[in-house]
């Protein structure tokens, strides 16, 4: 018989916590680990979280082991790496200053904001 896990019981600050953020929580990712980590306090199985969640059993596993490790920051992804964004928030201010100046002439901004900053965007 497989041994069953769940995680140590929460405190009521911590239900709290992963009650707002399964309700309320901005990204699917974290609203679906509070899930998890709420059911499993409810004393559900892993296999069956995966199941409720329609997600892989070790994909709970890990969500579970990262909650007992870091608690509620353990729910939240890690910044990845990636391509650095072409514009910084300097150049989407100065794009708005253009637009907000000359809605209806988005060619002509387009060419404007390429000569002062020599940034090229597809837009």
């Amino acid at each position: 018989m497989a041994r069953r896990r769940f995680i140590a019981p929460l405190s009521d600050s911590e239900q709290q916590t992963l009650t707002s953020a399964y309700q309320d929580g901005e990204k699917r990712a974290l609203r679906r680990r509070a899930h998890a980590i709420l059911l499993s306090h409810q004393g559900h199985t892993i296999n069956k979280i995966s199941e409720i969640l329609q997600v892989r059993r070790d994909a709970v596993s890990r969500w579970l082991k990262q909650w007992e490790a870091s608690g509620p920051d353990g729910l939240i992804d890690k910044p990845r790496s990636g391509r650095t964004p072409a514009l910084d928030d300097n150049d989407h201010q100065r794009l708005q200053e253009l637009v907000a100046e000359q809605p209806h002439q988005l060619r002509s901004l387009h060419a404007r904001f390429q000569e002062e900053t020599g940034k090229r965007s597809a837009w």
